[in-house]
């Protein structure tokens, strides 16, 4: 499942550097991101039992006017949210992401204003549970999509500041799915704000 994702997202990227590489401008970058994730989870009857992900990372970026790929290495927090011994659930995550976003640029001012909608791909590459390794980590991994806007800020001709504001939807993992099974609930998704910092170069 996770080479599947990864491929296709590398496909969108080389498909995306492929349509604007004639005639549009091309520019990287790197920066800082914050993801917070809350209701990752499953409800059942008489309760709800999820996961907060507080995340902090850095990505590359590279931007063709109408898209932006960007791969990203995150820390994560899980603390237990919900009913019961859960509250006092506590791991650590390192993440690898992958992510695709379709973009509109506007001019406002000395800005260049761009709403975004797209798509990304979280993948869990360890989870630690009070000093103990985790060798399921893999079913944490999640989809998600995104929707918000950036803005760009140019210092001079080619460099730039980028901000960029979004929204998460992280679809449910496989480990909160089968819990779910489990016990006969349902797996809920998870949602919260990404923001990402960044300082870019025009080709």
């Amino acid at each position: 499942m996770q080479k599947k994702v990864i491929l296709a997202l590398l496909m969108a990227a080389l498909l995306a550097g492929g349509a604007f590489a004639q005639g549009f401008s091309m520019s990287a970058g790197a920066g800082m991101l914050f993801d917070l994730s809350s209701n990752n989870g499953v409800k059942y009857d008489g309760g709800y039992s999820g996961m907060r992900i507080l995340s902090l990372g850095f990505f590359g970026f590279f931007d063709a006017t109408y898209a932006e790929v960007d791969v990203s290495f995150a820390y994560g927090n899980i603390r237990g949210m919900g009913d019961g011994d859960v509250r006092g659930y506590d791991s650590r995550v390192m993440q690898l992401g992958f992510t695709f976003l379709g973009k509109y640029p506007f001019e406002v001012g000395d800005f260049i204003i761009f709403p975004l909608l797209g798509f990304d791909y979280n993948m869990v590459v360890s989870h630690t549970v009070a000093g103990y390794a985790d060798p399921h980590y893999a079913k944490l991994s999640q989809l998600g999509a995104l929707a918000g806007v950036g803005a760009d800020f140019y210092m001079t001709d080619s460099l730039y500041l980028r901000g960029e504001g979004m929204f998460h939807l992280r679809f449910p993992s496989t480990a909160m799915r089968e819990a779910a099974s489990a016990i006969d609930g349902a797996a809920t998704f998870g949602m919260g704000p990404r923001l990402k910092a960044a300082v870019g170069y025009k080709f």
